[in-house]
């Protein structure tokens, strides 16, 4: 019995320290999978506008939450990427608007309220690390990646001329 419990610790020691030294060699891999991702549903909004490109964020949900039946994939983290960048600049375009026009003006214009879009958007989010039991520390890791290197990521390929180029 003692024998046993050594061994199920042992590979559960085993098991942690695999996983730890996996996790740190994918940070670069998380890095260059968000960075692709900002800056292809840049070009998509450039193209389409941000109705275009939540279009694609939630085809890519529809289409990824059905691929990853078990654990949160990469392709999954390139939706949720896409879906953080995109709500935050288009929440942050309708508040300086709601700034500048009163709130009729702005609700007969059709526009949305920027508090509305951040809510739905964190609600996503959250809702797809709960589904997949992702920890907090990780789901922090992977939201600080976003707002650093996707965010840079999406101002160099929305805003070439703007935006500094990527130093490596």
């Amino acid at each position: 019995m003692l024998q046993t419990a050594r061994a199920f610790l042992r590979a559960a020691w085993v098991a942690t320290v695999v996983i730890g030294v996996a996790q740190a060699q994918s940070v670069p891999d998380r890095v260059s999978n968000v960075e692709k991702a900002s800056a292809e549903i840049a070009a998509i909004q450039a193209k389409n506008g941000a109705d275009g490109a939540f279009a694609a964020i939630n085809e890519c949900y529809k289409r990824e939450v059905a691929r990853a039946t078990t654990s949160l994939t990469r392709e999954l983290e390139a939706c949720m990427a896409q879906d953080i960048i995109i709500s935050k600049v288009s929440a942050a375009f309708y508040a300086q608007l709601s700034a500048r026009l009163p709130p009729e003006a702005r609700k007969k214009g059709g526009s949305p309220d920027p508090e509305v879009i951040m809510k739905a958007m964190t609600q996503r989010v959250l809702g797809t690390f709960s589904r997949f039991k992702v920890r907090e520390p990780e789901a922090t890791a992977f939201g600080q990646i976003v707002e650093t290197k996707g965010m840079e990521a999406y101002g160099r390929a929305r805003f070439p001329g703007q935006y500094p180029a990527k130093k490596d």
